[in-house]
């Protein structure tokens, strides 16, 4: 019997090598390799643990720097059936997030060893795939598609090549362009929960007296959907573009996620509950106009609706503007907010405010991209203890909670680049004395300890710098360094006993190739 990657190959050669099948096979891809050293992660300079984990104290795990390397190749083959059929496709070997060096899946003992590194399982993964067909009132897309909206803070594709998230969902939808102007109305599937008819708790090694199976029924439903209709204007000629994205989602009480997926990030309902659900109004209007040397992007999530039965209502910005002063040197400027949610009174909470912008929306090369208290967790599943459901990512840090700002700027040379950047960045909520307050990390809300005294609100600053070597058209050489000097946000552990948490910098380097076909 063939597995799927052998499989997947017999077809794909099948394709390109028989010639009675009347069609063309385009490929293009992506592939990549970094080896990253981070040193201080926890934020505190220690190496073994000595207090507890609280609030947002990060507890070591032996020592205070990390050093790993990742691996990964996408392949993007497109059939082109005919002059009005195109079946598009996105193939992974390995993991954008968890391709780690030597951290393959694990085998059993008997066959792993020391001096050899396999992939248990399949190695290849198909995660999109989707037909489109062209008609005289636009274009049909139907499948597991990419999505992507504006500067990417809501919807991110995830196409640029060091990108390790990306907005995928089943959809359908009809891209219908009329001059400038483009409609896009879609219906968007990202889950079904555990059951066809609703909601289905599942507890392994128990039966359900009513249904004589592990599942127990309760009222909702799993799955989550978006409705969507987009409207965008673009005119090249005068290099500007806008529009807006209303989507219109609903998820049930079943998910597959416990916590209750807001933008692209979560609030978590008070520890110990499950999800009620949701349904919500997002409205995302961008905007993007070149001048002359000078461009301009923002971007602004609108959100109103419902969480369960608590009303959820929150407004983030992104904006971006750059400028080319010469054919060698380029800067640029960004600034956003990306609200938190305030502290609550009872563990209930009245309203949800806190927003995520998308993983891939990156700014700065430590403070909104490395999940430093992630470090410690199981990031592989290289012992087969862990499932995949118990790994962390170390890239699980989206802007949230912030209000930030960078600068940085580029010089170009023919094969040579240099970069820098700076960036600054305060809480947008802070925990007080009493009540509870929301855990960003944890992504749920904690009762605040007796004695505590008020979080600050300096999340902190880094310096980057970086330098590019390109070695053709598709090969870069890359190599980044920075430095972040965390603020005294991260002084709060929620822990009166053992007082404020030592704060200390981190320094984050980072060697990297890649190429692009």
């Amino acid at each position: 019997m063939f597995s799927p990657v052998v499989s997947s190959i017999v077809v794909l050669a099948a394709l390109t090598s028989t010639p009675s099948f009347a069609i063309d096979l385009d490929w293009t891809g992506q592939f990549r390799a970094d080896s990253q050293w981070v040193f201080g992660y926890p934020l505190s300079g220690q190496q073994t643990p000595t207090l507890p984990q609280s609030g947002y104290r990060i507890v070591p795990g032996g020592d205070n720097a990390a050093q790993f390397q990742s691996l990964f190749m996408r392949l993007n083959p497109s059939i082109v059936v005919n002059d009005n059929v195109y079946i598009k496709s996105e193939w992974w070997l390995g993991s954008p997030v968890y391709g780690f060096y030597g951290s393959s899946l694990p085998y059993s003992v008997d066959q792993r060893w020391y001096n050899d590194t396999y992939s248990a399982g399949s190695a290849i993964t198909a995660q999109r795939y989707w037909g489109e067909f062209v008609g005289d009132f636009g274009v049909i897309q139907i499948g597991r598609v990419p999505l992507n909206w504006g500067l990417g803070v809501v919807w991110n594709n995830g196409s640029k090549i060091w990108d390790r998230y990306m907005s995928t969902g089943d959809a359908f939808r009809i891209v219908s362009k009329f001059g400038a102007f483009s409609v896009t109305p879609s219906i968007v599937k990202y889950g079904l929960g555990s059951s066809l008819g609703g909601n289905c708790v599942i507890t392994p090694g128990s039966v359900d007296p009513l249904s004589g199976t592990p599942c127990s029924p309760r009222f909702g439903n799993g799955g989550v959907s978006d409705y969507s209709i987009a409207l965008e204007y673009a005119n090249p000629d005068e290099d500007l573009s806008a529009g807006v994205n209303f989507i219109r989602r609903v998820g049930g009480a079943s998910g597959d996620n416990s916590s209750m997926v807001t933008g692209n990030g979560s609030v978590g309902a008070a520890s110990g509950t499950t999800s009620p659900g949701l349904s919500y109004n997002l409205w995302d209007i961008f905007a993007k106009k070149r001048v002359g040397k000078l461009s301009l992007g923002a971007e602004i999530p609108v959100v109103t609706g419902y969480l369960g039965g608590t009303p959820y209502s929150t407004v983030a910005a992104a904006a971006e503007v750059g400028y080319k002063a010469s054919d060698a040197w380029e800067f640029n400027f960004l600034f956003g907010r990306a609200p938190g949610q305030p502290n609550i009174a009872t563990a209930n909470p009245d309203k949800y405010t806190a927003f995520y912008f998308h993983h891939a929306y990156r700014v700065g090369l430590i403070m909104f991209n490395y999940a430093l208290q992630n470090f410690v967790g199981p990031n592989s599943q290289n012992n087969p203890v862990v499932s995949g459901g118990g790994v962390v990512s170390p890239y699980d840090n989206p802007v949230t909670n912030a209000n930030y700002l960078s600068f940085g700027g580029a010089y170009k040379m023919e094969r040579w680049s240099l970069r820098s950047n700076f960036v600054v960045a305060g809480a947008a909520n802070t925990a007080d004395a009493g009540g509870y307050y929301y855990n960003t990390w944890r992504r749920q809300f904690e009762a605040t300890n007796a004695g505590v005294a008020a979080q600050q609100s300096f999340l902190g600053w880094e310096m980057d710098y970086g330098v590019t070597f390109k070695w053709d058209d598709h090969v870069n050489f890359d190599f980044d360094l920075g430095w972040y000097f965390p603020g005294a946000f991260y002084a709060y552990s929620n822990d009166a006993t053992n007082g404020l948490n030592p704060i200390s910098s981190v320094f984050a380097m980072n060697f990297r190739v890649g190429v692009g076909f």
